[in-house]
């Protein structure tokens, strides 16, 4: 339900809520392209790390149902934006704080790599959660 300068119901233009859901199943997508990846990379997992990197395997459709439920229902699931934002800003912090102790070929487990991604994750997501104006998923359980 909108009225006539283009706000929902919840004070958010229906514009920004298109970018944001766009931008966020987007990441679910991009998400799910990772799983894809490492289930097909399964059998090089090193022995010694196996149950990290299945683990970490099995994260990335979480995160794409994340991204995605955050894309469609925004203001919808208290704590859920901060959850995603807390992590993706503690793994790139991580990562940033363990580029200069590595050096070797770039792979999904150089820092570099992971600053990047994780990087680009954490701008998208924060302007995504601004867009939509996520903390709003804190009222009411009923809000859009």
């Amino acid at each position: 339900m909108s009225n006539n300068n283009n706000e929902s119901i919840s004070g958010v233009t229906e514009t920004r809520d298109l970018w944001a859901k766009y931008m966020m199943v987007a990441l679910g997508v991009a998400t799910i392209g990772a799983f894809i990846n490492s289930v097909s990379e399964i059998r090089s997992f090193p022995e010694d790390s196996f149950v990290i990197y299945t683990w970490q395997m099995l994260a990335f459709p979480v995160f794409a149902g994340l991204f995605t439920l955050l894309g469609l229902y925004p203001r919808r699931m208290p704590g859920i934006w901060e959850l995603v934002l807390f992590q993706k800003v503690g793994v790139t912090l991580f990562n940033l704080f363990m580029a200069g102790r590595v050096t070797g070929r770039v792979t999904s487990d150089n820092p570099y790599v992971n600053i990047i991604v994780d990087g680009l994750l954490v701008v998208i997501t924060l302007a995504s959660y601004v867009l939509t104006k996520g903390w709003r998923a804190w009222r009411a359980p009923h809000s859009t």
